[in-house]
């Protein structure tokens, strides 16, 4: 009778596991929407997006350029919400009714093409494509997209963060926009010069603050990487130099007081939401598209974009890690030309100068120096000057693609931890790194002894 009574619990909970995949298949489904067909004589090409709101609309206009452009596909775009497009992806791949063509933040990618849901792009390119790609791409570009040697994915839009700076209150502070600090220790002085307080001795306007550890290690001659033979750079010298180097600053203006008057900020996501646009951040780093928010919702604000300056002692100029968006075409897809086609029309790798325009509407950074150089790209960066230090960043040799590994995202979340860590003085900068590269260790010899990893 128990072992009765124990199987008809293991059922149960099988049944429950079964109807709980299928109401987030049903919810996730539903969430999305997509465009009428205006060309139902044509070959369906469904392409899945994440963007929204005004961004939804760009892609639209680069999605009508394109069935515009030639008479044989029919791109239909569908807006599916970040929460449930991962598992709604994976759902449609396994289940053998995926999209044809789907943008995805650069993150995923490694995972997805290491599990087998995603199609190598070099079988889809001709030799001329495939050394267009290979040999002319901007390098960070080209390598976050690949996995074990072979092209997984494209970007119609990178990442990359530098220093917003806010001319006026610059000013007002007696500091000069025209001979802004060379080296990192300076522009700390001047973040502590721009801050403001209350009575109560609360922040009400934050001069600079230093955060994001995995990024800002680029320009400490470092970085954390897995390499492709085994070894690692995560416990670093450099790595543990840029953590203290954010702890430190973070003690000096008191990490309560940063906690308190980021709570009360109204960033919420949305381009005129954006705490600098309000003056409440005199220097902060952020992407490359708030250009073009600053140009659409905040066109009298006197700004400047500016990469972050190395440290004094052993600092490396114009560092970076590129992220973005990238486009994928799933295994099981069943348009995988027309994905294809319209993949080069939008990234640019057909015809470069035609694709300018695209990843101007967004703000966008482009795949190539064919895309950056060509006669529209250049023509935009007139009226749009502060966007050129995203192109200095991303030409330089400093600027860094993320290492191509199934469980990138199990080494950003250390990452976060360490440096929640450290800031909050639970661990030292050296012990926080430390833990960090003794759990990847551990989680990597997991995933060996489970046949994950070759």
């Amino acid at each position: 009778m128990e072992a009765e009574r124990s199987l008809d619990t293991g059922k149960l909970k099988v049944w429950l596991v079964w109807i709980a995949v299928l109401v987030i298949t049903v919810v996730v489904f539903a969430s999305g929407h997509s465009t009428p067909r205006k060309y139902p004589e044509r070959k369906l090409v469904r392409f899945w997006h994440r963007w929204q709101g005004d961004w939804e609309k760009q892609v639209q206009k680069i999605v009508d350029a394109f069935n515009a452009s030639q008479n044989e596909y029919e791109v239909v775009p569908v807006s599916v919400p970040s929460s449930g497009a991962d598992a709604k992806f994976i759902l449609g791949v396994i289940g053998g009714d995926p999209p044809d063509l789907m943008s995805m933040f650069s993150g995923g990618v490694p995972n997805l093409a290491a599990n087998g849901f995603l199609t190598p792009l070099d079988t889809l390119m001709t030799p001329a494509e495939k050394d267009a790609f290979i040999n002319k791409s901007y390098p960070s570009i080209r390598d976050i997209g690949m996995y074990k040697g072979r092209p997984y994915g494209i970007t119609i839009g990178a990442d990359l963060t530098a220093l917003y700076v806010n001319v006026k209150q610059l000013r007002e502070a007696g500091l000069d926009p025209d001979k802004f600090p060379m080296t990192l220790e300076e522009l700390e002085e001047w973040g502590m010069k721009l801050n403001k307080y209350d009575a109560q001795g609360h922040l009400t306007r934050l001069g600079f603050l230093l955060s994001d550890v995995g990024y800002l290690s680029h320009y400490f001659g470092g970085g954390f990487y897995v390499h492709e033979d085994g070894s690692l750079e995560l416990n670093t010298p450099q790595n543990v130099r840029a953590l203290k180097t954010i702890v430190d600053y973070r003690k000096r203006i008191g990490f309560e007081n940063v906690l308190r008057f980021q709570a009360g900020l109204n960033d919420i996501e949305g381009a005129a939401s954006w705490a600098f646009m309000h003056g409440d951040l005199s220097i902060t780093y952020d992407g490359q598209w708030r250009v073009e928010e600053l140009r659409k919702f905040k066109p009298d604000l006197e700004y400047r974009v500016i990469p972050i300056p190395p440290p004094k002692e052993g600092g490396t100029p114009l560092g970076g890690l590129v992220g973005g968006n990238y486009m994928i075409i799933p295994v099981s897809a069943k348009q995988k030309q027309g994905a294809w086609e319209f993949l080069k029309f939008w990234s640019g790798l057909d015809n470069p100068d035609r694709a300018a325009k695209f990843y101007n509407m967004g703000g966008w950074l482009p795949y190539s120096p064919a895309v950056a150089n060509s006669p529209t790209f250049q023509k935009w960066l007139k009226g749009d000057q502060q966007f050129q230090a995203f192109i200095d960043i991303l030409g330089s040799p400093n600027c860094k693609a993320p290492p191509p590994i199934a469980n990138l995202q199990f080494l950003n979340d250390l990452i976060t931890r360490a440096e929640d860590e450290a800031t909050r003085g639970a661990q030292s900068p050296e012990d926080a790194l430390k833990e960090l590269e003794t759990k990847f260790k551990e989680e990597r010899d997991k995933r060996r002894a489970l046949g994950y990893d070759e």
